[in-house]
């Protein structure tokens, strides 16, 4: 279906837009000015035209084929990285409930991303590989993949944050050297050192200072308003979103993104504090610093201004972790948690796909619920450390 709409009618994919970009890139003409058929443009970090150019010289079935092949390798690879972290005898004994519940509750979201050929499934994948590699104790490649994720979508460059909380300095210094060569050194190499500094200005210009702006700002002083820009958009799933829902004002939206954004992080790094930093390959993390790891992931995508729905395939890691704490437990408590999770799980995918629900932001609270349920275990014995399970309601038993 992805390489049907990529290749017929309308080209009404990401796809399209992708290897219009790789094509400017080969034709080292202005990346952000090129659009597809249906008048899309191009809105990624300038580094990323550069594997699509590679695509552009494909026959754009062959392309859109592969992008779908690698998206969906890229999810199944972040759920087997996601689930390799249980180490629990469940994940031998019931793989289907480990894999199968998360990939339940996420369907229409991953879906949709791989349907609009969207770039997500690799943030996704990057974004899930930088924690991974970092509960691993394999910080260069956790840095050199946070770096990787940033320069597709920007954003997950927040996570730095959870390197420098589990004071993983190594992690910290691999992100900025390759985000400086991979962000400036080899695309400097290939366009050319001007034409490198020129795009990487245009994406400041067109992308990056709108994105920080407020929502009336925006729309007043940027013509990608429309296309991405526009946080009160339904599939916009973001703090900011939630409150402009709330009748703020833009301005207003801003600066209350901000304060909660500073007490979740300020909430996350007082549970940092309170779970010992893993240091040994020989053994694996606890589930309280996977949880913790989780937060995080949720944190950066509700402080973002752009978060649209695709975007938060991300919760795979907070929920095979949630679902792998509940299959330590009795079989009563664990059928009540499966059940009420995917009875609210598929109720909020219900609201995200209709533009009249989606907008009451049903995944932003959802996330929010779930960054709260990764946070609470820093704080006491939960019972996924006693051998009991968590309740829907009250997930965690503080002792």
């Amino acid at each position: 279906m992805a390489v049907w709409r990529a290749a017929v009618g309308m080209m009404r994919t990401d796809y399209t837009v992708y290897i219009a970009a790789g094509q400017a890139a080969l034709d080292h003409r202005d990346i952000y000015e090129t659009r597809n058929a249906g008048g899309w443009r191009y809105v990624y970090p300038p580094p990323f035209a550069i594997p699509l150019a590679q695509l552009a010289r494909l026959p754009i079935v062959l392309g859109a084929f592969l992008w779908t092949l690698f998206s969906m390798a890229a999810i199944a690879l972040s759920f087997a990285m996601s689930a390799n972290l249980l180490d629990i005898a469940p994940l031998k004994r019931k793989p289907h409930i480990i894999y199968g519940l998360p990939l339940l509750w996420l369907a229409s979201l991953l879906a949709s991303g791989l349907l609009r050929s969207q770039a997500s499934a690799f943030m996704i994948f990057f974004m899930l590989a930088a924690c991974w590699l970092s509960l691993k104790n394999r910080p260069v490649a956790a840095g050199f993949s946070l770096a990787c994720a940033t320069l597709l979508k920007v954003f997950p460059v927040t996570l730095i944050v959870w390197f420098i909380a589990r004071r993983q300095w190594r992690a910290v210094l691999a992100t900025a050297i390759a985000l400086l060569v991979l962000g400036f050194v080899l695309p400097g190499l290939y366009w050319g050192w001007h034409f490198n500094l020129e795009q990487i200005a245009r994406w400041i210009d067109v992308v990056g200072h709108p994105a920080v702006m407020d929502n009336m700002a925006r729309a007043q002083t940027s013509d990608l308003y429309k296309q991405l820009l526009d946080t009160a958009k339904p599939r916009n799933q973001s703090l900011e979103s939630l409150f402009l829902s709330l009748n703020m004002s833009a301005e207003l939206a801003r600066y209350a993104v901000a304060v909660c954004a500073a007490a979740m992080l300020a909430v996350m790094w007082a549970a940092a504090r309170r779970i010992p930093v893993h240091s040994s390959r020989e053994s694996e993390p606890d589930m309280a610093e996977n949880l913790l790891c989780g937060a995080f992931l949720c944190w950066s995508l509700l402080i973002s201004p752009i978060a649209e729905s695709h975007y938060f395939g991300v919760l795979l890691w907070p929920l095979v972790m949630l679902v792998g704490c509940a299959e330590r437990g009795t079989p009563n408590r664990r059928l009540q948690f499966f059940v009420v999770g995917t009875v609210a799980m598929i109720a909020v995918m219900l609201l995200v796909a209709l533009d009249a629900t989606a907008i009451w932001r049903p995944l932003c609270i959802a996330t929010f619920t779930l960054w709260w349920l990764c946070v609470r275990p820093a704080f006491g014995k939960t019972q996924c450390d006693t051998g009991d399970t968590i309740s829907p309601f009250s997930p965690w038993k503080l002792t």
